[in-house]
């Protein structure tokens, strides 16, 4: 009598599901032979969804302090994690949050930064299109930005609409390396810092974390270790059976729990329960719960309960026929015995892989294009796929069919998202292994043979990776260079945008198309792939690797000009590795070679020698004509500036005798053969110098004031941090109260972090 009751009472809660008009069913056949499986309801998530939403309220309440917050959500393949986040997505919304989101994919790890960078674009187009804060969106970027917006705003579109023209203005910073790498974060930084409020806050929903590229998880890491980023929610999802001790994502959680500045909340999603998968299967029938008992329980032995798996399994019983609606009954049926009998495959992927099997050829080809590039692929890219006179079939006609039976959806991009991971993975197994090298290469060589110049640059990385990943089939001596170039042109790219992992991996494959022949006939391609392969496995840490490639260079190198780039990432490399008794033998050999010698050894005696040599120089110029010094042309003598800039970081903190010899020299080089960037570093060491061997305090003084001037003759931005401490930090405190120089230290600091001088 209860279960009657309960009945009832589900069926006068729920007419729509349960009561329906029977005399209509005659002409609705189709819909009742439909599964109704709803992606509206979350099953056996309550406890998660509040969570999820009294984190969510901590970051918008205006009282609450230390205001940003991280939520990691960890389970499973097909257990609902997206799904999780997705479904509150309304509601942050409905609260005024900006929800933002991006996702990584197992295919396209070597694209640089793609997830943070889409999820920071579509935030900037939500910047724009808030038409009641417009003006102040606007104004908040540009204060916070600076000229430097523009950097950002390359790596970033939709910026540009909230940035002014900049016509004629002052040139950014040139930076490189790790200083790149800290500029783009910190710019990162300030554009959050300068548009979240507690009215407004920020929702950053990154998904499949297990596959981001490590120099997304370093943003990552200074986002949510920003203490002055208040009012922001990190979401982050992955598969904890993927990520153990030694994956780069679990080092990067367990450096931010050890920073201990912001909270984490950790929420693990489950298989559903036997009640849950009876209510999914209760939805998806428009029967009552009692009635199908009986079915989910084979389900879910069946199963274990996967969410995805779940509704897959459910799909393949209809479409084979052991589950269908009968007309004559008016209800769904299915054959218990022969369910329970079947044999089964062991995952979603497998169960999708026969799905799939069963569609027409060429939506078959057409997925397993599209699958070639991961979770998702541009329609663009598609057609210009398409355009190959070979491809008889239109992929996204075809593709449009996989949409409509639910395996893929179109999203903006315009682009095609697999529905799932795991249908993507299905559809990458109808490539069958031995093929799918050769596979990508058609692919690869269909979009670079087919694109304009644009195209490649637009989708330069998308090109190269298909390439790669068959670029072991590929025989002619030529293609392969023709290949080498382009992956020189992915690696320099990816470097531009601070991805270092991924700009070694595109160089270390171009290197890899190269044979030792290639050194005579392709001789600058050869240095180029070698050179900047250094330079980023430098910064990468890697200083075997560093080593290997340098000495190929030095070996193949037949003159110093050949070697230089090579000697100076060696000194760069030894230095940075506590090995600086091998960067300065170095760098004072080159020296040598460029006519600047340099005594190994340095007495009282030779520093004198120096200090006379350049107040000797001095005394030939006037102030006037120390302020209009010429541009130095000689080349030989811009390397050795260099040289000596870099040396002089060195020796002031573990060779301070050289110190005056190499301001010295220098500034000698400046007077005698014209003036560049690094003499703005020359006049201000060596003011430094005489005020502490000399104590004159007034000339040192003078030249401090002459290095300011030469800073902004040559816009020279990537060195005002160490001027301007040089200048404002050791030699005016001498003359000016200390309190005047405040400002110009505290400028100091903000130049070098939005520069990436830490």
């Amino acid at each position: 009598l209860e279960e009657v009751q309960e009945d009832l009472q589900l069926m006068m809660s729920n007419p729509e599901k349960f009561l329906a008009d029977s005399s209509s069913a005659i002409g609705s056949t189709k819909n009742y032979q439909s599964l109704n499986i709803r992606t509206d309801i979350l099953y056996d998530r309550e406890e998660e969804t509040s969570t999820l939403l009294e984190v969510f309220s901590q970051i918008s309440s205006p009282s609450c302090t230390n205001r940003s917050r991280m939520v990691l959500i960890s389970g499973y393949s097909g257990t609902g994690k997206s799904s999780l986040v997705r479904k509150l997505e309304h509601e942050f919304i409905r609260r005024g949050a900006r929800f933002v989101s991006g996702k990584f994919d197992e295919m396209q790890q070597i694209q640089p930064l793609s997830a943070i960078m889409n999820a920071l674009n579509e935030y900037c187009n939500l910047l724009a299109h808030d038409t009641v804060h417009i003006d102040r969106n606007r104004a908040a970027v540009e204060e916070a930005l600076g000229s430097e917006g523009q950097v950002l705003a390359a790596l970033i579109p939709n910026l540009s609409r909230l940035l002014a023209e900049t016509i004629g203005g002052p040139p950014l910073a040139e930076v490189s390396g790790r200083e790149a790498q800290h500029r783009l974060a910190f710019l990162i930084r300030l554009l959050l810092r300068s548009t979240c409020s507690s009215s407004n806050p920020i929702v950053l929903f990154l998904d499949d974390l297990q596959w981001a590229d490590s120099s997304s998880l370093e943003l990552m890491r200074s986002l949510v270790t920003d203490v002055a980023l208040d009012n922001m929610l990190f979401v982050g999802c992955y598969r904890d059976n993927e990520v153990g001790p030694g994956h780069p994502l679990f080092e990067c959680l367990e450096s931010i729990r050890q920073f201990g500045i912001t909270p984490i909340t950790s929420i693990c999603t489950s298989n559903l329960n036997m009640a849950s998968v009876n209510a999914l299967i209760s939805d998806a029938l428009s029967t009552l719960p009692r009635a199908t008992g009986s079915l989910s329980e084979a389900v879910f032995q069946k199963t274990g309960g996967n969410a995805l798996f779940v509704t897959e399994f459910l799909t393949s019983l209809r479409d084979e026929g052991l589950l269908q609606y009968s007309l004559s009954r008016r209800k769904w049926e299915w054959e218990m015995e022969h369910i329970r009998s079947r044999t089964i495959a062991q995952n979603a992927v497998d169960l999708m892989t026969a799905k799939l099997l069963r569609l027409a050829p060429e939506v078959h080809q057409a997925l397993r294009v599209a699958s070639a590039f991961g979770a998702h692929c541009l329609e663009e890219v598609l057609q210009i796929y398409d355009t190959d006179p070979c491809h008889l079939s239109s992929t996204v006609a075809a593709l449009d069919i996989a949409v409509a039976e639910g395996l893929m959806a179109k999203v903006d991009g315009p682009a095609y998202r697999f529905s799932h991971d795991q249908i993507q993975s299905a559809a990458y197994k109808l490539i069958l292994e031995s093929e799918r090298e050769s596979f990508h290469l058609h692919v690869g060589k269909s979009l670079w043979q087919q694109s304009s110049e644009d195209e490649i640059d637009e989708y330069l990385f998308v090109i190269v990776d298909q390439l790669h990943r068959g670029a072991c089939r590929i025989s002619d001596p030529s293609e392969k260079i023709r290949l080498a170039e382009l992956s020189l042109t992915a690696g320099r790219t990816a470097a531009e945008m601070s991805a270092f992992l991924p700009a070694s991996a595109y160089l270390q494959a171009g290197i890899g198309l190269i044979s030792d022949g290639d050194w005579e006939w392709h001789r600058e391609l050869c240095f180029d792939l070698y050179n900047w392969c250094a330079e980023i496995e430098y910064i990468l840490g890697k200083f075997d690797e560093v080593k290997a490639h340098l000495e190929e260079v030095i070996k193949k190198g037949r003159t110093l000009r050949e070697k230089l780039r090579a000697y100076y990432t060696f000194v760069q490399s030894s230095g940075s590795h506590s090995n600086t008794g091998d960067a300065f033998a170095t760098a004072l050999m080159v020296l040598d070679n460029l006519g600047e010698s340099i005594p190994s050894e340095v007495t009282q005696l030779e520093v004198q020698q120096e200090l006379l040599a350049t107040q000797a120089l001095l005394r030939t110029k006037t102030e006037g004509e120390l302020l209009q010094l010429k541009p130095m042309s000689d080349i030989d003598k811009l390397e050795a500036m260099r040289f000596l800039n870099l040396l002089l970081l060195y020796v002031y903190a573990e060779r301070k005798e050289y110190f005056p010899i190499m301001a010295c020299r220098m500034l000698q080089l400046s007077l005698t053969y014209g003036v560049c960037k690094e003499s703005a570093v020359a006049f201000g060491a060596y003011g430094v110098s005489i005020c502490g061997l000399l104590g004159d305090t007034s000339n040192a003084y003078r030249f401090g004031k002459i290095a300011l001037t030469l800073l902004e003759r040559f816009q020279a931005k990537e060195y005002l941090p160490r001027v301007f401490i040089t200048v404002y930090g050791l030699i005016n405190d001498w003359t000016e109260p200390l309190q005047s120089s405040l400002p110009c230290l505290e400028q100091a600091i903000n130049t070098g972090l939005s520069t990436g001088n830490n």
